[in-house]
């Protein structure tokens, strides 16, 4: 009794199975469309993630995306961004004021800050009856 050895393809037998590696198959694509649909509205950074936090029961965020919000969302990332621009130039005058100019210069500069300031409030005003026309609906 001639025993052949056994081939091994250049890799080393292992004695204990690997449970760090896992394949699972959806073979039905109705599964895999849901398994799809899920990933997305999970928020998971990769399916890896999405797929252990599904395994261990772990707690997951469901994102979803409200069509009929986008236009207030755009409307006050806009106001957002002008009140940004707004307090930037606030902050070169006040800083400009700081490095001791003259009294004209100052006085200047201060009406240009109460200029910017009613800015920043007529903004933040759009602001908030943005959001509260959108809390009616």
């Amino acid at each position: 009794m001639n025993k052949q050895p056994e081939k091994n393809n250049g890799r080393k037998a292992s004695d204990k199975p690997r449970w760090d590696n896992w394949h699972v198959r959806l073979p039905n694509p109705k599964d895999q469309q849901k398994a799809i649909d899920l990933f997305h509205k999970s928020g998971a950074e990769t399916k890896s993630d999405f797929v252990r936090g599904r395994i261990l029961g772990e707690h997951f965020k469901v994102i979803t995306v409200d069509k009929s919000a986008v236009e207030y969302y755009r409307k006050l990332s806009e106001l957002t961004a002008q009140i940004h621009k707004i307090g930037v130039l606030y902050n070169q005058i006040v800083r400009a004021i700081n490095s001791y100019h003259s009294v004209k210069t100052a006085q200047l500069l201060l009406e240009k800050l109460e200029h910017l300031s009613a800015q920043i409030i007529t903004l933040q005003e759009q602001a908030i009856s943005l959001t509260i026309d959108y809390r009616k609906k």
